[in-house]
């Protein structure tokens, strides 16, 4: 058995992520935190001060990568604001890479001072939404559309880390999702410019065939 503290706090960490995960951090036992990474309480108190200490080591550096994530993306020093589908591709990939801390952020935070962080992240991709609509028309869209279109986004994120799909279905389902979600963009984008139904039916019957055409394909890439 590995007995550097080096491997300890590694240890400590896992047996972490695998609790708050399962259990969300309100509910989950220092005890059985100590038992799966054979240590005791004392040892554990040695590397962290408490619980929300141990749970904010495990999230923070995740927590960190996005939000710089989202500040890249948001930079209006940027000559060109990325648009929301090459959002969606950096987070979709993000989330797979980290999906143990992301499910964790967004079904085990609360009592912690990550609880609001799925809020925090939906207004953050409003923000973005209503930049894009300003740059691009001179005006923003409708409030509770963005609202309502981000709200969707990222449910179907947490619909999507809640199973234990394969990568392969992972990455099939979000490209699903990102048509849905385009087609949503462009319905409120032609509404805000002002364009006929017509062409937003058309749209959407488009929408539809690519999802349909993504359903029943055997493999799908995520580019």
């Amino acid at each position: 058995m590995e007995k550097t503290e080096s491997a300890v706090r590694s240890r400590l960490l896992e047996a972490g992520k695998e609790e708050f995960r399962d259990k969300g951090f309100l509910k989950a036992s220092l005890r059985s935190i100590c038992r799966k990474a054979d240590v005791t309480t004392g040892a554990l108190y040695f590397f962290f001060e408490s619980k929300a200490s141990l749970f904010e080591k495990i999230v923070e550096e995740t927590v960190g990568s996005l939000e710089q994530i989202a500040g890249s993306l948001a930079d209006p020093q940027k000559e060109k604001i990325i648009q929301p589908e090459e959002y969606d591709r950096i987070v979709i990939n993000f989330i797979w890479e980290n999906r143990d801390i992301a499910r964790i952020l967004i079904n085990g935070a609360e009592g912690t001072r990550y609880e609001n962080f799925w809020e925090d992240t939906c207004k953050k991709m409003e923000q973005l939404l209503q930049e894009n609509f300003l740059k691009n028309y001179g005006k923003e869209a409708d409030s509770d559309l963005v609202h309502v279109l981000a709200e969707m986004k990222l449910q179907g994120y947490t619909q999507l880390l809640n199973k234990d799909y394969s990568h392969e279905k992972f990455l099939k389902l979000s490209k699903m999702l990102k048509i849905c979600s385009d087609c949503g963009y462009q319905v409120i984008e032609e509404e805000t410019a002002g364009c006929s139904s017509k062409y937003l039916t058309a749209f959407c019957c488009q929408a539809f065939f690519s999802v349909k055409s993504i359903a029943q394909s055997p493999k799908v890439c995520y580019d």
